[in-house]
This record gives C-alpha cells, sequence and structure tokens, in this order.
C-alpha cells in the first residue's frame, strides 16, 4: 500500500512538474523572442544583462521534462537505477533553477542590480543624443512607447538646455510623462520577470518534493525485494541497498 500510494503521488508531481516546465519554458522564448522586447535589448545592449536568466530557466526546465520522464519510466517499472537518476537529475534541474530565478530576479525587477544598469545607460544614450542619430533614435522610441521622458524625469531636458521631445506627452491628452525611462523600463520589465520566477520557484519545489518520494519508493521497492528474497533494483546482487 505505502509502495502504491508513493508511485501514484510521484506520477501526480512528475506530470505537474512537466507542465511547469513547459510554462516556464514558454515564458523563457517568449521574452527571447517577443519583438518589443528583443528590439528594446538589442537597442540598450542589455543581452547579458536580460537573457542571462531566461537561458539558464529553459536549460532547467529542459532537464525538468526529461527527468520527468525518466522517472515515470522508472516508476512503473520499478527500477531502482532510473529512480537513483530521476533523484540525481531532479536536483540538479533544482540547482539550476534557483540559479536563474536569482539571476532573473536580480536583474529584471525594479529593486534590484536592474535599475542603476538602466539609469546609467539611459544617461549615456541622454548625453550621446545630440550628435549620435542612433542613441536619439532609442531614446525616443522607448520615451513613446513605455511612456516615460529622460534618464530621471522630464527636468532632465530642462537641465541640460535640451528641447523636450514630442515623445515625452501623451499623444491623446499631451500631458508630459512624468516618470522617468530607468524607473519606468525596471516596472515596465517587472511583472514578465515576475511571473516568471514565481512559476519557476513552484516548478523547483515541486521537483524537490519529487525527488524526496522517489528515494522513498525507491527504498521502499528495496525492501519489498529483499522480503521475497528477489534482487533489487532489477540487478542480481544488493549492492545497491
Amino acid at each position: 500500500m505505502r509502495k502504491t500510494t508513493l508511485g501514484y503521488a510521484l506520477h501526480a508531481l512528475m506530470v505537474l512538474s512537466a507542465f511547469l516546465a513547459v510554462a516556464v519554458m514558454g515564458l523563457c522564448l517568449w521574452l527571447r523572442y517577443e519583438w518589443d522586447f528583443k528590439h528594446y535589448v538589442y537597442e540598450l545592449e542589455a543581452q547579458k544583462v536580460m537573457w542571462t536568466g531566461p537561458y539558464i530557466l529553459i536549460t532547467s526546465s529542459s532537464l525538468a521534462m526529461a527527468t520527468s520522464a525518466v522517472g515515470v519510466w522508472a516508476t512503473a517499472a520499478e527500477h531502482c537505477r532510473l529512480l537513483l537518476l530521476f533523484a540525481l537529475g531532479s536536483g540538479i534541474s533544482v540547482i539550476l533553477g534557483l540559479a536563474g530565478i536569482s539571476y532573473t530576479l536580480n536583474h529584471g525587477i525594479y529593486h534590484s542590480d536592474l535599475f542603476p544598469w538602466l539609469e546609467q545607460r539611459f544617461w549615456d544614450l541622454f548625453h550621446e543624443m545630440d550628435y549620435n542619430e542612433r542613441s536619439a533614435r532609442i531614446i525616443r522610441i522607448i520615451q513613446e512607447d513605455i511612456q516615460c521622458c529622460g534618464p530621471s524625469d522630464w527636468k532632465d531636458y530642462l537641465s541640460f538646455n535640451k528641447v523636450l521631445p514630442d515623445e515625452c506627452r501623451n499623444p491623446d491628452t499631451g500631458n508630459i510623462a512624468s516618470g522617468g525611462c530607468a524607473e519606468e523600463f525596471a516596472r515596465w520589465l517587472e511583472p514578465k520577470t515576475g511571473w516568471l520566477s514565481g512559476i519557476a520557484l513552484l516548478l523547483a519545489v515541486i521537483q524537490l518534493g519529487a525527488m524526496v518520494i522517489s528515494l522513498l519508493l525507491r527504498k521502499a521497492i528495496l525492501q519489498e525485494k529483499r522480503k521475497k528474497n528477489k534482487p533489487g533494483c532489477l540487478v542480481p546482487s544488493y549492492s545497491e541497498v
């Protein structure tokens, strides 16, 4: 009864982790290839800052899907070595997942390393826009799309005797955007990275639970084999006990 219960519980967790792994990978690929976001990342030259975390999570979720397939087979066949392989793969996937979550949160929300990096980047673009057409185009596009004005706020243009561009104004009301681009861009990005990190964290917790249950199931299978005086783990010895 205990072995059967553990088997059903492990199957349920593996199916759930597989679905969550697909969701995590889908969100990562969306962040990587969604046109507007990809355009901003390339223009800001922020590939390393904004895509390293999703790349790590793609690797983690791929491993989670692979280990789920191994776990289903191991549970059905009551194969102790495959259960051990599943636990090992799940552990590696969890470590990668936590690393990806940590990097994503540390470079993807407002109160993180992202904000000072964005602030410095927008100030560089702001100072270059008078003589660099590319920098001027980038900051105009982001100001219009994100509804922001200047690196810190619209007063940056007054402080440096620059003409306030039309992109700083709301096209419907004509009001000047009050927020700076560094802050508004970080707040615009935060829900996306927040959802991704939350789902990835749930996946990691479920994988930890599945890993523990797989080891308990392996122990139960070995104990049953001993009682029946049969070789454990589908091999002709008890060396894995």
